[in-house]
């Protein structure tokens, strides 16, 4: 059985627009007029397993889309949502994010109000997520530092008998 995107994909049904990687599109249901979603083309049940380059063009094509709306249909601002799990409120087991228009005084559920934390529990989920966030900080940190070698090394294999290398001056030009 597929998802309902899959599904909307296959039967190129509702789709305003598509590349290699997102599918734009109209839904059966929304939350008010306009309301588009962005999926990914690829099955990816949850936003941690989308890879990097397919979540950065989601956003360049949700910020698009998002001027699109508001040009066209006049709102007044724009709720950019991912239901992410079971939890997060997702229905379909797809990743996606939904584009709502959004006017003054429309009234739409969308906004809760915080919860009161005890100063115990913030504290511990700021321990908890800063120790991740150091890892994550780490990891652009690595990739950094390879790139420094290996620049020193391309340098290094270049002056070394004074003429420049074709392929390694190649290399220089790669993102």
């Amino acid at each position: 059985m597929k998802c309902d995107y899959c599904d909307l994909l296959e039967r190129n049904q509702g789709i305003l627009f598509s590349d290699n990687d997102v599918v734009v599109a109209v839904k059966e249901t929304a939350l008010t007029p306009g309301q588009l979603t962005i999926f990914t083309k690829d099955h990816f049940t949850i936003l941690e397993l989308v890879p990097d380059k397919v979540l950065a063009h989601c956003a360049v094509v949700a910020n698009k889309v998002s001027i699109a709306i508001f040009e066209t249909m006049g709102c007044q601002g724009t709720n950019i949502v991912i239901e992410n799990g079971l939890s997060g409120g997702q229905n379909v087991p797809h990743f996606a994010l939904e584009i709502i228009p959004r006017r003054e005084n429309d009234n739409l559920p969308l906004q809760w109000l915080p919860k009161q934390l005890m100063d115990e529990e913030m504290d511990t989920a700021f321990l908890m997520l800063k120790e991740e966030g150091d890892k994550l900080v780490n990891v652009g940190k690595e990739e950094k530092k390879k790139e420094v070698v290996l620049k020193s090394t391309t340098e290094k294999l270049i002056t070394e008998d004074g003429k420049d290398n074709y392929l390694l001056k190649s290399l220089r030009r790669r993102p």
